[in-house]
């Protein structure tokens, strides 16, 4: 599990990539932006809650999260980037 700190605003490019036995992120209220490939390749994640601060997900960002059951946008998402959740 990855718990981000509240004093973070992006999410970076390949932040997480190819953390495959990640199982659980908890993305605060101050993200803003989740990169391209953020997550990608984390195929153990199940889950995930996008808080409404956040209004861009990036490129490939859950790209090949094969796991994946659930994701909650909020409307306060205005863009989602190619392939952003492809092969989900």
């Amino acid at each position: 599990e990855v718990v981000i700190p509240n004093n973070f605003t992006e999410i970076g490019n390949g932040a997480f990539s190819g953390c495959s036995s990640l199982t659980k992120v908890t993305i605060p209220n101050s993200i803003k932006k989740i990169g391209n490939c953020a997550f990608f390749g984390c195929s153990s994640l199940v889950n995930i809650v996008i808080p409404d601060t956040v209004n861009e997900i990036g490129k490939d960002a859950f790209y090949s999260c094969s796991s994946l059951t659930s994701i909650i946008i909020p409307n306060s998402v205005t863009k989602i980037n190619d392939f952003a959740f492809g092969e989900c």
